[in-house]
């Protein structure tokens, strides 16, 4: 057998029991995430704030030390509060207490005698559902007493602690504070060396608090389970309208707006706060529908009709913002009126683009796109899959790639209401730059009909989409959110119903999602005649719950040693069968050579670092972003996006520049905001970055003239600067010996310049990185090749395709090399593949056959 044999079967079985290993330990855990416990504040009555007593009665000694840790969410600039206090058998107490005393701060007190540590907290902090990790450390025997939050330890000494503490710990209301500040925590976790006890805090209902372990360990007075905003859906607003009304949100300021002819009514959705303002000039528009479209980047509502009028008038006008004045744009209109149809924005937010709808008697496919200059909505071709005329489908709005999402409604194929109409439930995927479709799946779903609100919330991962989905047929229906896999359709229901009414075609319902504070908000309008309607906003918590788990939870069940005795008995059958296959696989006659042994070392993924070449005070910017401190240790988990972003941001400007000026960092990490309200934000992350700096030698941050930027020294390692530095030199000698470039391959092998990090500020710095490397890399291609260095001729082509992914001289070499190393049939499975993307992107077909790359001869 193989060496490359032997590793695949033994990796393989390594998997399989870590896997069964695994999936035993975490059995009890795999209900459901943690969602937490909120605290019923100062704003309550005295006997409705939440008490926690974490051991209830049974109080556990600690012996040397313990370590409080849990996360925690504050949004409170009003009140005095207890987060948890601390009580020994000899009546000593110690608090971890909140004040906003015009900012935030928490404070660790001996109780009745002083405070030991203060705590500043930055109040971009203070959101609900914003978490912070808090970890406090008694050192009982160092007589000491250690605070982390947020990656900074706070501490203090001579608090007069014995060896030991029997300890009673209770969060918010306690027998001698009665002040709770609004917060909520999660993921509580005490220990010392010999105990380990941790709560979730996942429960749905009830004052029994339950460990990992599902043993009820302590009681809670006045909980609000925070999991029930996850599932059930929480009324915010209720507004009547006695003419035509719309309704929108404005996720740069964090408010859901509705209006009318006279004046906007604005609810911020961080306040909880309804507010009037009255616009400077008169709506232009005469309303029928009330659609609208945010312009994020003008922080303006574009309202429109597109059903033409009997005599000329504004059909479109945008709503500044900022100033409430309207600015009329234009009279453009469709011959049809389109209820129901999609509307949104390429991935500039320069064009606005309209789809299908229902009007006189027909369903449409048609695309529109407004065109400003000539005040028209034009026709747009698109080629690629057809998509059935249709209304009520879903849509999401352009992502990155300039993808936009349509996913079923209510149609037939011809588009004539005569024939009747069926329910769709597709996936297409819409490119606004080479204008194609792609249809990406169809499902038969179980149960009743539905069809999709307007909105698709894709998730960060782009791995799945939102749908507001309900019966658009019936007159008295029920609303629900379900999670949809944008890879294969498979779905699943997360949260309770809506009931809503859909008496009229009117009747309007949107599904917004506020990113800022992890939160789904559905605005349903529901219109009694053309003029009347009623207005209903709810929220409900992200990420939210499923179904099952909801239903789940209402059960009781009581752990049964049979039931392990079960799961254990099919994970013991599940590694016998696995077993026997690997048993055969190894009897089996060795068909494989080492190549085809080694096809996952063929497969496209990102190059790590390897072990021996892990350097101490590294910096990879190729590839994957990879830091190492001066220890060799791998410390890339402590850049968080926005750190991650200012460090290379800096020390790209500081090689061969002065370094960046202030002012740019905020208007590059934080674009939507004013420069002078990041000032608080940005030092918080720049006082992060030092901090991890600390243990990186040969880089130090420098402040002067209102200027960052990264003393170097030659001890600091970084793989792009080696790469570019010769680069430039070769070039500056107009040198045609380029090896010194390759001698660094495995650098330049690891990736594009920061290829996994998408910020558009990052564009132009990698396309002259491409630009300037692909003279040295495209010649080599042939070269090694022609040397029989297939493998390698393979990783050099696959550089460049990242860089081109359509060079012809590329792809030919790449599929020379794979026809010698695996065969023609791979090569042509390849090739296959390649042309398929190429025709999709490019809208042609690819015009070399695959004999005329690959012959027997070659």
């Amino acid at each position: 057998m193989s060496m490359f044999k032997k590793r695949e079967i033994l990796g393989l079985n390594l998997k399989i029991y870590k896997l069964a290993f695994l999936f035993v330990l975490l059995f009890p855990a795999i209900k459901g995430h943690a969602q937490g416990l909120q605290f019923n504040s100062n704003d309550s009555l005295l006997s409705r704030r939440t008490s926690y007593n974490v051991f209830n009665n049974n109080l556990p000694t600690f012996y040397d030390h313990f370590l409080v840790s849990f996360d925690m969410s504050l949004w409170d600039n009003e009140h005095l509060g207890y987060v948890f206090n601390i009580t020994d058998t000899k009546s000593n107490s110690y608090s971890l207490t909140y004040i906003y005393n015009g900012s935030p701060t928490l404070n660790f007190n001996i109780d009745s005698k002083s405070t030991k540590i203060q705590i500043p907290l930055n109040p971009v902090l203070l959101k609900k559902r914003q978490w912070m990790h808090v970890k406090v450390y008694v050192d009982l025997k160092a007589n000491e007493v250690g605070i982390l939050i947020n990656g900074q330890w706070y501490r203090a000494s001579d608090f007069g602690f014995d060896n030991t503490m029997t300890a009673r710990i209770i969060f918010g209301k306690n027998e001698h504070y009665f002040d709770v500040p609004n917060m909520a925590i999660k993921n509580l976790t005490i220990s010392d060396k010999n105990q380990n006890f941790r709560f979730p805090l996942k429960e749905w209902n009830g004052e029994s608090v339950y460990d990992n372990k599902g043993t009820a360990v302590g009681t809670v007075d006045n909980p609000v389970w925070l999991i029930n905003e996850s599932y059930f859906w929480t009324p915010k607003l209720h507004r009547s309208f006695d003419e035509v009304a719309g309704i929108n949100f404005n996720e740069r300021d964090q408010k859901l707006f509705m209006f009318k002819s006279d004046s906007l009514i604005l609810y911020d959705v961080q306040k909880d706060v309804v507010s009037a303002k009255t616009y400077q000039n008169k709506l232009p528009v005469t309303m029928l529908l009330g659609k609208s479209i945010i312009n994020t980047k003008e922080n303006k509502c574009y309202l429109y009709e597109v059903m033409r009028s009997p005599k000329p008038s504004p059909r479109i006008a945008a709503l500044d913002l900022a100033t409430l004045k309207w600015d009329v744009v234009g009279q453009g209109n469709i011959k049809e009126q389109r209820h129901h149809h999609n509307i949104f924005y390429d991935k500039d937010q320069n064009d606005i683009y309209l789809f299908g709808g229902y009007g006189s008697f027909s369903y449409y496919n048609d695309f529109f796109k407004y065109n400003r200059a000539t005040d028209t909505w034009d026709k747009i071709s698109f080629t690629g899959d057809k998509i059935n005329p249709r209304f009520f489908s879903g849509y999401s709005q352009a992502d990155a790639n300039n993808d936009v999402y349509i996913f079923g409604g209510y149609g037939n194929q011809s588009g004539n209401q005569v024939v009747g109409g069926k329910h769709y439930y597709d996936l297409y995927r819409v490119n606004l730059t080479n204008h194609t479709i792609k249809k990406c799946w169809e499902i038969k779903p179980n149960g009743d009909d539905f069809v999709a609100a307007n909105n698709l919330i894709v998730s960060k991962d782009k791995n799945y989409f939102y749908a507001l989905c309900y019966a658009h047929e019936k007159p008295k229906t029920n609303l629900r959110l379900y999670k949809f896999a944008i890879k294969d359709g498979s779905y699943e229901v997360v949260s309770g119903n809506i009931p809503a009414k859909g008496e009229r075609i009117e009747t309007d319902i949107n599904l917004f999602f506020n990113a800022k504070q992890n939160q789904f908000f559905c605005t349903i309008q529901e219109f009694t005649s053309p003029l009347n309607s009623t207005v209903r906003i709810l929220s409900l918590a992200s990420p939210p719950v499923r179904q099952q788990d909801y239903e789940a939870s209402q059960r009781v069940v009581t752990p049964s040693h049979k039931l392990y005795k079960y799961i254990l008995l099919a994970v013991l059958v599940v590694l016998a069968a696995l077993g026997a296959v690997l048993y055969v696989k190894r009897k089996k006659p060795n068909e494989t050579n080492a190549a085809e042994a080694a096809e996952n070392d063929l497969a496209v993924i990102p190059v790590p670092v390897k072990d021996e070449e892990k350097k101490a005070n590294a910096v990879y910017l190729l590839g994957e972003f990879t830091v190492y401190d001066k220890n060799s240790k791998d410390i890339t988990y402590l850049f968080s996006p926005k750190i991650k972003q200012l460090f290379i941001l800096i020390l790209l400007s500081s090689k061969d520049e002065a370094g960046v000026v202030s002012k740019r960092i905020s208007t590059t990490l934080w674009p939507d905001k004013d420069v002078v309200k990041t000032k608080n934000i940005k030092g918080v992350t720049i006082n992060h970055l030092r901090n991890i700096l600390a243990d990186i030698e040969g880089i130090e941050l420098t402040f002067l003239n209102d200027t960052y930027s990264f003393k170097l020294g030659d001890n600091l390692f970084c793989d792009y600067f080696i790469v570019n530095d010769d680069i430039k030199k070769v070039n500056a000698h107009d040198s045609a010996d380029d090896q010194t470039i390759l001698n660094h391959f495995d650098l330049i092998a690891r990736g594009g310049l920061l290829q996994h990090i998408a910020e558009g500020w990052l564009d132009d710095i990698k396309l002259e990185y491409e630009e300037s490397l692909m003279p040295f890399i495209l010649p080599e291609v042939k070269r090694i090749y022609e040397t029989g260095d297939f493998r390698k001729a393979l990783e050099i082509s696959r550089v460049v395709l990242h860089i081109d992914p359509f060079s012809d001289i590329a792809i030919k070499y790449k599929l020379k090399a794979l026809r010698r190393i695996k065969g023609i049939d791979f090569a042509r499975k390849t090739y296959d593949e390649f042309i398929h993307e190429y025709e999709k992107s490019l809208g042609v077909e690819y015009a070399i056959p695959f004999d005329k790359i690959c012959t027997n001869k070659t």
